[in-house]
């Protein structure tokens, strides 16, 4: 009798243990990452050229766009290049001649699930 009533409880426990979130995480961090068809070259003195123009940076930029941390990979020559420039210029439509400031090599957000 003393054994049907510590099973009793032993399976009371589980099912109230697995009921309260004991156990593995189901969250996890997902990625995704989009890489652009650009090709660039990394040159002995560790510039890049891009389109017959030299890029001193390849820089890594991040920061919050809707719901997600993306980040932009990108060749430039302004060190102070940031994740708020590279958005900004993504959504303005303004079509320039000359020199791109940067180039987006592309991008990666994570998104929490």
């Amino acid at each position: 009798m003393k054994i049907k009533i510590c099973i009793a409880f032993m399976l009371g426990f589980i099912v109230i243990g697995s009921l309260c979130g004991c156990g593995t995480s189901t969250n996890k961090m997902e990625s995704s990452h989009e890489e652009l068809d650009v090709d660039y070259t990394t040159n002995d003195d560790g510039t890049y050229t891009y389109d017959d123009n030299i890029y001193k940076y390849k820089l890594e930029v991040s920061g919050i766009e809707g719901e997600s941390q993306v980040t932009f990979i990108v060749l430039t020559n302004d060190i102070e290049t940031s994740f708020e420039d590279v958005s900004y210029s993504l959504k303005k439509a303004e079509m320039s001649t000359g020199i791109p400031e940067f180039v987006i090599l592309g991008w990666y957000n994570a998104n929490e699930n």
